[in-house]
């Protein structure tokens, strides 16, 4: 399986590969595009929760990223700057699409069709769906791609300290959920089989 952050060489391949973007050699681009292009559409994925979208925000991430290679400053990773683009990027995705839920909602409610909610992928899926996209975020950055604080902070714009403690509520917060669940016999209630 693909690390999802690259470490020491790779490291160093990538800020090369930067490098030789920056200075004019495009094709260079196309290295950063292979080394981060799955890592990525999973993150966009588990945060937008639609195939179609994720794969649309992975083209336009990287569109965006090398329209702004300039702009990068190797004092973070570049595999953390990129993470931060996915992050804005996503955040106005979903923003776009609460606004889009919202005009389809009250179109629904002039209906008199009955609502059917689709049953969860799975144990897991049901609990993030309990947490804020901000709580999501934090969980695949230090989860999935293993990020440290202090580097979950720098990509969200935020204190290292703010970033663990909203990570220790969030994970309090499912904890208590798959507790209810369990409690009432739901998709967490241990079998004595």
């Amino acid at each position: 399986m693909e690390e999802a952050r690259p470490s020491g060489a790779a490291t160093e391949q990538i800020e090369a590969a930067v490098s030789l973007v920056k200075s004019g050699n495009h094709e260079a681009y196309t290295s950063i595009i292979h080394r981060f292009e799955k890592p990525m559409y999973i993150y966009c994925y588990h945060l937008l929760k639609n195939r179609e979208e994720a794969q649309d925000a992975v083209q336009e991430i990287f569109i965006k990223a090398y329209q702004d290679i300039h702009r990068y400053e190797p004092t973070v990773s570049f595999s953390a700057w990129l993470y931060k683009l996915a992050y804005h990027h996503s955040l106005n995705l979903l923003k776009k699409q609460q606004r889009r839920l919202k005009i389809v909602s009250y179109f629904k409610q002039q209906e008199e069709a009955t609502e059917h909610i689709p049953e969860p992928e799975s144990p897991l899926t049901e609990l993030l769906t309990y947490l804020t996209s901000e709580e999501r975020h934090i969980l695949l950055l230090k989860a999935v791609e293993q990020y440290n604080f202090e580097e979950i902070g720098q990509i969200m714009d935020c204190k290292a300290a703010t970033v663990r403690k909203k990570y220790q509520r969030l994970r309090q917060k499912l904890m208590e959920q798959a507790n209810k669940q369990r409690r009432a016999g739901g998709l967490f209630a241990q079998s004595n089989e």
